[in-house]
C-alpha cells in the first residue's frame, strides 16, 4: 500500500475511533438505543428512568388471559399464578445489553440493534406448577382420546368391531409457553389453543378383513409356558391380537410379553438353612433369578400365533451365590416332590387344625432308610395339643371332635409322596368322597390318618435327608407340602384315574345340635357318590422299577349332612 493509503487509512481509525469514543461517552448513562420491553421504548434512558417506566407498565391487578377454542373462552386467571414482576432486573438487563460481553461482542451487538430493534423480555417470576395445572383444568374437556378399533365377543359368542374413533389432543407445552411469553411482555390479550388431531388410520377393508380373521381364530387358544409356570390365551384375550394393518397387534403383544415378566421375574435368592438339632426352622431353597426376555418372547409369541404351537417363555436365569447343598451337610440339595389342595367351606375350627397340623410337620427331617411316620411325626391330637372342635366322622355320624381337618394335610402330603417317587408303606382311602379332596384333583388322591390305627407312612430310600416344608394360605384356603432332598434320576409315572361302580346318595340326614340357635341349619357334609378308584403308580430309576403299585380306594355313597339348632 502506498504511503498515502496509509494515511488515509490511518485517518479514517482515528475518525472512527474517535466517533465511537464520542457515542460511549453520550450514552455512557443511558441504555443503548433500539431497546425496548414490549411495546415500551427504553432508549437513552438512565438506569432509574427505565426502572420507573417499567414499574408503571405493570398493572396493580393483574386480571386474566383468556384461552379460546372454536367459539368458547376460557378464562385464565393470573392473580392465582403468583406473577412478580422484577422492574428493576429488566430495567439492568436493557442497561447491560452492549456493556457486558467484551469490546468487539458488545460492539457487535449494538450495530445489529442499529438494523433490528431489540426486544427483550420482562423480567418476572410465577408459580410453573400452577400454570400447567390451571392448563390441565381448562383443557381437559377439549381433550378426546384417540379410541382405537377394538375387536371383542358378545354374548352370542360371535365377533363384535368397534371401528374406533379419531382423537383430539392439546398441545400443552406449546400453550403453556405461550402463555409465558405473554405475561413476560405484559400482553393479555387472548391465545388460541393449539390442536393436535389424531386420525386412525385403518381402512374399512382391514377392519372387515380383521373381524373376518377374528371369527375363525376364536375357538383357538395358545399356551405360554416357562418349567412349572402356563398361561393360556384364549378367546377375547386372543381376539384382541389381532392387528388391523398387519397379521398381529405388536403393541398388545409387547403388553403380554410384559405381563409374563411381572409373574415370572425374581430376584436370585440365596439358601437359608438353620437346623436346632431337631427340626430344621428356618430353610429357604437356593432360587435362580428369572428375567424375562421381552423381545425375544414377543417373537416366540408371533411365531407361535402364525403356527399354532405352545409358546416357550424367553427367559434369562441368573444363579443364586450361596446354593442349598452350601450350607447343610444333609445333603438336600433341590425340590424332589410337591403335593397341592384346597379346603374350601372348612369352617373356622377346621381351618386352624390344619394350618396347626401344617405348622407342626413343617421342618421335620427324614433321615435315608428311615420309615416316617405321619401320626408319630405329629404327636398327640387334643385340646392339649392345641386343637380345636371341627366335624368329623364317628360311627356313621357327623360329629364335632377335636383334629377335624388332620386329614387334610395328611392327603397333601400324600400327593407329594406320589410325586418324590419315595417308598410309601401306608396309605388309606376315606370311607367315602371328601369334597374338599376333589377340589383340585381327581378321586383317590386322598390319605386318611386317625390315632392309633390308620397311618400315613413311607421309607426315605433317596439316599439323602428329606425335608418337609409346608405352606398355608389362609386367604385362598390353599395348602402346599413340598419335600427337600436329592434327586437321584427317579422317573414318576400316574395313570389316570380308574372310576368304576358309581352308585347315588341316600336322603339328606338332619341332626339335631344343641350348639345352634333355634331354626338354623348348617350344612357340613355334602352328598357324595358312592365309587371304587384305582390309579397305576410306577417309579423308575435307570431302566429299573423301584416300586410299582396300584392304590385303590372303595367309597361308599355319603348323604348330606345337616345340623340344626333346637
Amino acid at each position: 500500500m502506498c504511503r498515502w493509503g496509509l494515511i488515509l487509512l490511518a485517518s479514517w481509525l482515528v475518525i472512527a475511533s474517535f466517533l465511537v469514543s464520542i457515542y460511549h461517552l453520550a450514552y455512557s448513562n443511558k441504555i443503548y438505543p433500539y431497546v425496548r420491553v414490549g411495546s415500551s421504548e427504553l432508549s437513552n434512558l438512565s438506569l432509574e428512568t427505565a426502572e420507573k417506566k417499567l414499574t408503571q407498565m405493570v398493572p396493580a391487578n393483574l386480571g386474566e388471559i383468556k384461552l379460546r377454542f372454536s367459539n368458547q373462552e376460557w378464562p385464565l386467571n393470573l392473580a392465582d399464578l403468583e406473577i412478580r414482576y422484577e422492574p428493576r432486573l429488566t430495567a439492568q438487563k436493557a442497561f447491560l445489553r452492549g456493556r457486558s460481553q467484551g469490546f468487539w461482542q458488545d460492539l457487535s451487538l449494538k450495530w445489529r440493534q442499529w438494523q433490528k430493534e431489540a426486544v427483550i423480555n420482562m423480567e418476572v417470576e410465577f408459580n410453573q406448577e400452577k400454570l400447567a395445572e390451571a392448563v390441565e383444568m381448562i383443557t381437559s374437556g377439549i381433550v378426546e382420546e384417540p379410541v382405537m378399533p377394538n375387536l371383542s365377543l358378545n354374548s352370542e359368542g360371535k365377533v363384535d368391531l368397534e371401528p374406533g374413533k379419531n382423537g383430539r389432543l392439546v398441545e400443552k407445552d406449546q400453550l403453556i409457553q405461550t402463555v409465558i411469553e405473554r405475561i413476560k411482555n405484559l400482553n393479555f390479550s387472548s391465545v388460541g389453543i393449539p390442536i393436535k388431531l389424531v386420525k386412525i388410520e385403518i381402512s374399512t377393508e382391514e377392519l372387515i378383513s380383521a373381524q373376518s380373521r377374528a371369527e375363525k381364530l376364536k375357538e383357538k387358544s395358545l399356551i405360554l409356558q416357562y418349567e412349572n409356570f402356563s398361561r393360556t390365551v384364549v378367546k377375547e384375550e386372543l381376539v384382541n391380537l389381532i392387528g388391523f394393518t398387519s397379521a398381529w397387534d405388536e403393541q398388545k403383544i409387547a403388553t403380554l410379553s410384559a405381563s409374563l415378566a411381572t409373574s415370572l421375574n425374581r430376584e436370585a435368592q440365596n439358601a437359608v438353612f438353620q437346623f436346632d438339632g431337631k427340626k430344621v426352622v428356618e430353610f429357604k431353597p437356593a432360587l435362580p433369578g428369572l428375567t424375562v426376555n421381552e423381545t425375544e418372547t414377543r417373537k416366540r409369541i408371533i411365531d407361535g400365533l402364525n403356527n399354532w404351537q405352545p409358546v416357550e417363555i424367553a427367559v434369562e436365569t441368573t444363579e443364586s451365590k450361596i446354593k442349598t447343598e452350601q450350607v447343610n451337610d444333609l445333603g438336600i440339595k433341590e425340590l424332589i416332590g410337591k403335593g397341592e389342595s384346597t379346603f374350601y367351606h372348612s369352617i373356622p375350627g377346621r381351618i386352624h387344625n390344619v394350618a396347626l397340623t401344617a405348622n407342626k410337620l413343617n421342618g421335620v427331617l427324614v433321615a435315608p432308610g428311615e420309615e416316617f411316620s405321619f401320626n408319630k411325626a405329629l404327636g398327640g391330637v387334643s385340646p392339649a395339643t392345641g386343637y380345636r372342635p371341627a366335624y368329623i366322622i364317628k360311627e356313621g355320624r357327623t360329629v364335632l371332635g377335636d383334629g377335624g381337618g388332620v386329614c387334610q394335610d395328611s392327603t397333601t402330603l400324600f400327593r407329594a409322596l406320589l410325586d418324590a417317587g419315595v417308598n410309601i408303606t401306608e396309605r388309606h382311602a376315606h370311607a367315602y368322597r371328601v369334597t374338599y379332596y376333589e377340589q383340585n384333583a381327581k378321586p383317590g388322591f386322598d390319605a386318611t390318618v386317625y390315632d392309633p390305627g390308620t397311618d400315613l407312612k413311607f421309607i426315605n430310600d433317596t439316599g439323602a435327608y428329606i425335608l418337609i416344608q409346608t405352606t398355608v394360605d389362609l386367604t385362598k384356603l390353599y395348602l402346599k407340602f413340598e419335600l427337600y432332598g436329592a434327586n437321584d434320576g427317579r422317573k414318576v409315572t400316574i395313570s389316570n384315574v380308574r372310576l368304576w361302580g358309581q352308585t347315588a346318595p341316600p336322603e339328606p340326614l338332619y341332626q339335631d345340635d344343641p350348639t345352634l340357635a333355634p331354626g338354623q341349619v348348617n350344612q357340613v357334609d355334602w352328598a357324595a357318590w358312592g365309587a371304587k378308584a384305582a390309579f397305576d403308580w410306577q417309579v423308575v430309576k435307570n431302566g429299573e422299577v423301584l416300586h410299582q403299585k396300584t392304590f385303590y380306594s372303595n367309597y361308599t355313597p355319603w348323604r348330606a349332612v345337616y345340623l340344626r339348632g333346637v
